[in-house]
């Protein structure tokens, strides 16, 4: 593996020792905090870290702490130091780490809230019957479908269409999952050094596509929505490439309201910015009515949508609706990626469409119980935390009153509660994240029971002394 070399500055940006200093030695401090960015993904395993010299002259540290932090993740198993090499971030490949990276545990008592996503309702296995049925036609052909299924195209089409969006098949491509829908539009439609605008917190793969492109990352600030109007319309000219995600945002749970989806349209046209907007949690709606697709106003968008959220994520299947222009484009470079989602996949999400599945999921009766219930119990257990109820998609975006998420990841993890705190959903500012956490509402209502008790213990654990400890005079305090 080729290392990537952190620079001493950027290791002192990256992470918050303070998050972490509870009484005990400096070293110990640093250590955790840097192993808190290993596992949030702040530092990429093969990274090298600076030297110890390095990291004490640009921390303000001896170098016998600086030492001693590195020995601390050496003796963790998160760093490797050879002669000449200095100190590389090696993550373990252990049964609990691996499975822990896909939001399961091989232990039977650990609980995961996260990824948002539900088991298959009942409903499935009837669709996949009926699926069964018009496989033997397609068995005859050679099975390859880069642009997507027919029959799914047309469908897909036809509800945008209902839904106030005109849309014709050919503008649909349908892709492995939204996550090969993004992956292929990032690819074809960034060029290295262009600017991306981005919701200052977002969905951490798309950050991750973005970078992996060579396109740079333009965030707006910080605000009380994801979408401040006037920022968003002093930064609009200077990006090339945008990236929003207006119905039940993730992480925060947001809906953009009607006014402002025709004011950033708007702007984008206006100033030629290339939109991709992400649908994937548009269709769980527990509250209120569907407002309008942004492509409405903006009609060369790419609007991305997923059956993986309303029906289940063992269904890798994806679409873009495109500019038609953009199509042939598209489908080529995709042929570069891959060839085609499944086919019967595809068959079973074109019953789905059929059958209405993703205009009323069979999800929202048991998600709407659970959201209110676990926002009921961190109100009981947690009352210092803030959480504004989310009126769909399938997470709570929980505010702590301290800089703490990532400390408080770490010892729920020590109870078998594996979550991800809110430095990952910030992209390239990922201090701002430490006020929050993710809580999607997937599990069963006892084991979402279990699973605030074990937050809460952890919460109760780190103490109150250390909340208003963790402040750090360098983060504006403003609810995102």
């Amino acid at each position: 593996m080729t290392s990537r070399q952190m620079s001493a500055a950027g290791l002192v940006t990256a992470v918050d020792p303070s998050a972490h200093a509870r009484g005990g030695p400096a070293y110990r401090a640093w250590a955790s905090a840097i192993a808190a960015a290993v596992l949030d993904g702040r530092i990429p395993d093969g990274t090298r870290l600076p030297s110890e010299r390095t990291l004490a002259e640009a921390a303000g540290i001896s170098r016998t702490t600086a030492t001693r932090a590195y020995g601390v993740l050496r003796d963790r198993g998160l760093a490797s130091a050879r002669q000449g090499s200095g100190t590389v971030i090696r993550l373990p490949l252990t049964e609990r780490n691996a499975t822990s990276l896909l939001a399961t545990s091989a232990d039977p008592d650990d609980i995961s809230i996260t990824t948002a996503a539900m088991p298959a309702p009942p409903e499935l296995a009837r669709l996949v019957h009926r699926a069964a049925e018009g496989l033997p036609s397609l068995m005859a052909t050679h099975g390859y479908l880069p642009d997507g299924l027919p029959l799914l195209r047309e469908r897909l089409a036809q509800r945008y269409t209902e839904h106030g969006l005109a849309t014709e098949p050919e503008q649909i491509i349908v892709t492995t999952g939204a996550q090969g829908a993004l992956a292929l539009l990032t690819r074809v439609l960034c060029r290295p050094g262009d600017r991306a605008l981005t919701e200052a917190c977002s969905y951490p793969h798309a950050f991750d596509a973005f970078s992996g492109a060579g396109a740079r990352l333009l965030p707006l600030p910080i605000a009380d929505d994801p979408w401040p109007m006037a920022d968003i319309e002093r930064a609009v000219p200077s990006a090339q490439v945008a990236y929003l995600i207006p119905d039940f945002h993730n992480p925060t749970g947001a809906v953009m309201d009607a006014e402002r989806r025709g004011r950033i349209g708007a702007a984008m046209c206006r100033h030629g910015v290339t939109t991709i907007v992400d649908e994937t949690m548009r269709d769980l709606r527990l509250e209120g009515e569907a407002l309008p697709h942004l492509a409405r106003w903006c009609p060369d968008a790419f609007t991305i949508g997923s059956a993986s959220k309303s029906i289940w994520g063992g269904l890798r299947v994806g679409w873009i609706r495109a500019p038609r222009s953009a199509v042939p484009g598209l489908i080529q470079a995709r042929m570069h990626q891959d060839l085609g989602a499944s086919a019967l996949d595809q068959l079973i999400v074109a019953e789905a469409v059929a059958a209405g599945l993703l205009d009323r999921s069979p999800h929202l009766p048991i998600a709407g119980r659970t959201r209110d219930a676990a926002i009921a119990l961190i109100a009981e257990r947690l009352p210092d935390w803030r959480i504004d109820p989310p009126a769909g998609g399938l997470t709570l975006w929980a505010r702590l009153p301290g800089r703490m998420a990532t400390a408080l990841a770490m010892a729920a993890e020590e109870r078998g509660l594996l979550l991800t705190p809110g430095p990952r959903f910030f992209g390239a500012q990922p201090h701002a994240g430490e006020h929050w956490i993710r809580i999607p509402y997937t599990q069963p209502q006892d084991v979402m029971k279990r699973a605030i008790e074990r937050l809460a213990s952890a919460w109760e654990d780190l103490g109150p002394r250390d909340a208003e400890a963790v402040r750090d005079p360098r983060t504006i305090d403003i609810i995102a």
